[in-house]
């Protein structure tokens, strides 16, 4: 029999020599047959196999019969308990030891217990529940003095990836005697509650439980797999359906006897519902623009049988993001001074301090009792960008900065089904050298001086005049021939200055205005510094736009990407200093007035009324479905004059008389009506018309 990893082998080296195709030019390339391997490339990943087919990565599948709470194969000692995916567990719920520990939130598996407080670190009791060592005690609920019944003692488990688990065990020693001589397999835990859940509600994640629940004491998660006040088994076994589990909780109490554990247990099957990849920062070794992201990846689908085929259909989603950077480290460290505030300092200073290790440690924080001690790791938003959002399909432009030495990216394969999951083969990075040392931008408003410039305000929907100044600074680079800004629909070209020159179209500049896009390409390439001035007219149908660009170079011999303009000070009398334009009218509804052309067509050939123009404007949306419908009084539909996906702008299809079947209307009055529908609902508008002849 053909086992899971045999299949998929199969089916990747089909895939393979059916559609890999190597990027042509300069790329960063990452798995297929010539690319760098995952393993070379990884900063840190989780939940991910890049052994079973070569050159691809996979979600890992969660092996039958195995605790999930424990790593396979132990590669630490008996005292550093690590979870499924090999990284260390965390006993205690609080941010502070665990930043300082360098430890991650979803990556690192955590374990902390009600009664040991915020930011306590019972690693000695805690750790025990899940150490795969079921012969010695780990978790004591001793029995009261007085014979009163004891209070509630829980924990929690937060096992980082949510994973499918349909059976949870717990169980005291199997054997040896307690401290008072009784055997301790007897000493279970009469009363019980066991619940799951997968939503990270910041209770669970660093809020302090009883203030953000709302209430103190005990809440259990979102599905109860098990409660009783009579147990009788010294094995809990707790079947259920299979089914994603991030969180578990345990709650005992509330009876008169003596319960302990040794250890703590959940399994399952199939695939996690997430597994995630960081690449190491990459350096180019020079500046480099960025152009298109392209990947190969397949969905699998998992049958009972075992077997496994692909299925396009499989709830499986790929998502990818970017982001570039000046150095070579896109993470700000910080320690604490001595008024216990965090202050920025090198990686070598804050692995040289050290960790706040316990409770008294971090109880002194507040009082300043900390200094040197390492407080927190984020990410750099001053050298780096913010990670992009993901990009949507195989061929999208990188989302990131140009003109910048580093680059990193980062992936999750997510799943809403146990048995499917997808097959990453390979990705790839498009990349070339710069042509400008530097291009920035800013846009503002014909007339505004500096003090009275800031983020560029216009109304909603109204025609306005705007001044896009672009510097670039080129060094010895090779310069550039061309520019293209992403402008709204409709905008007009007014006039284009070089350097304080006003240029003429034709003998200076060729000019394309097409899809949403200005291009002007220069008769003579630009290889010094210079300085542009251009503008145009344009309404804004969104509450905020970014008035994107690129350089570029025409010449086969250069070969290389448009360089992206980016936000800056182009132009030292304008203040903007941003390409951002923001709506200071945010309309209530997305669909803006409707008119008519003509409330009256004539289509008798004459050349006089033959149609009407149905004009209407949308604002702040980017895909929704726009339907703009003719009918006859009686509410018949004669026929569709736009049924489709659109954005914010300005619209207008027209109407010549004719219905769908292409004959022409009686004389008479019908309804054009425009329904947009959007996430809050649909929202629709009527204008009559009459046809006469």
């Amino acid at each position: 029999m053909i086992g899971l990893k045999q299949k998929l082998i199969i089916l990747f080296f089909v895939l393979q020599g059916s559609s890999w195709a190597q990027l042509p030019g300069s790329a960063w390339v990452i798995g297929g047959p010539n690319g760098d391997s995952w393993n070379q490339a990884v900063e840190r990943s989780i939940a991910l196999d890049d052994t079973s087919l070569a050159g691809s990565i996979q979600p890992i599948e969660i092996p039958r019969g195995h605790n999930l709470l424990r790593e396979q194969l132990r590669s630490g000692t008996q005292g550093s308990a690590r979870n499924l995916f090999g990284y260390g567990y965390h006993f205690a719920q609080g941010p502070i030891t665990f930043e300082a520990d360098t430890l991650r939130l979803g990556w690192n598996s955590r374990l902390w217990d009600k009664l040991s407080g915020f930011n306590s670190n019972q690693s000695t009791i805690s750790r025990g529940l899940v150490d795969g060592d079921g012969l010695t005690l780990a978790f004591l609920h001793e029995e009261r003095a007085d014979g009163t019944p004891t209070l509630d003692k829980f924990f929690t488990i937060d096992i980082g990836v949510p994973v499918p688990i349909d059976s949870i065990s717990f169980f005291p020693p199997q054997s040896g005697l307690f401290k008072d001589g009784r055997r301790q397999r007897a000493l279970f835990p009469v009363a019980y509650e066991v619940s799951r859940g997968n939503t990270p509600v910041d209770w669970l994640i660093y809020a302090d439980e009883d203030v953000a629940a709302g209430t103190p004491g005990y809440h259990p998660l979102e599905e109860i797999l098990g409660s009783t006040f009579t147990n009788n088994t010294s094995v809990v076994s707790l079947k259920s359906s299979l089914r994603f589990t991030r969180f578990l909780r345990f709650k005992f109490g509330r009876v008169t006897s003596t319960g302990i554990l040794a250890e703590v247990e959940a399994f399952g099957r199939g695939f996690p519902a997430e597994a995630r990849y960081i690449s190491k920062p990459r350096s180019f070794g020079e500046q480099v623009s960025l152009g298109k992201v392209t990947w190969q990846f397949t969905k699998y689908r998992q049958a009972p049988s075992g077997e496994v085929f692909a299925d396009p259909t499989a709830p499986v989603e790929l998502l990818i993001r970017s982001r570039s950077g000046l150095d070579a480290d896109p993470i700000d460290y910080a320690i604490y001074d001595e008024f216990g505030d965090k202050i920025r300092v090198d990686r070598d200073a804050y692995f040289a301090a050290p960790p706040p290790r316990s409770q008294f440690e971090v109880s002194l924080i507040n009082g300043g009792g900390l200094t040197g001690f390492r407080a927190s790791r984020t990410d750099d938003i001053t050298d780096w960008n913010n990670w992009s959002v993901p990009y949507r399909a195989s061929g999208d432009e990188i989302r990131s900065s140009d003109g910048r030495e580093f680059f990193q990216f980062r992936f999750e394969i997510k799943t809403e089904d146990p048995f499917a999951f997808g097959i990453l083969d390979s990705l790839a990075f498009e990349i070339s050298p710069v042509l400008a040392d530097s291009v920035l931008a800013e846009v503002s408003l014909e007339g505004l001086q500096s003090a009275e410039q800031g983020i560029t305000e216009v109304p909603l929907g109204v025609e306005t005049l705007f001044v896009y100044d672009i510097r670039t600074v080129s060094g010895d680079r090779p310069g550039f021939d061309g520019i293209e800004l992403d402008l709204p629909a409709k905008a007009e070209f007014v006039d284009l200055e070089r350097d304080g020159v006003l240029l003429a179209e034709g003998a200076d500049f060729s000019l394309d205005i097409s899809n949403g896009q200005l291009r002007v390409t220069f008769a003579e390439p630009s290889s010094g510094d210079a300085t542009l001035r251009l503008r145009f007219r344009s309404a804004i149908y969104q509450a905020s736009v970014f008035f994107e660009g690129r350089i570029f170079n025409s010449d086969a011999e250069v070969a290389s990407l448009p360089q992206s303009i980016e936000s800056g000070d182009a132009r030292v009398e304008i203040g903007s200093n941003a390409i951002q334009v923001v709506a200071t009218e945010i309309q209530a509804s997305v669909l803006g007035q409707l008119t008519l052309s003509s409330p009256v067509i004539t289509p008798n050939g004459d050349g006089i009324n033959e149609e009407t123009i149905v004009a209407f404007q949308l604002f702040g949306i980017e895909d929704a479905e726009v339907m703009v419908t003719v009918y006859d009084l009686a509410g018949h539909r004669l026929t569709s004059l736009l049924d489709d996906k659109g954005g914010a702008g300005l619209y207008g299809p027209s109407w010549d008389g004719k219905d769908r079947h292409g004959k022409m209307v009686p004389p008479g009055i019908y309804l054009i009506g425009v329904e947009i529908d959007v996430d809050e609902g649909k929202q629709t508008l009527f204008k009559p018309v009459s046809v006469v002849y």
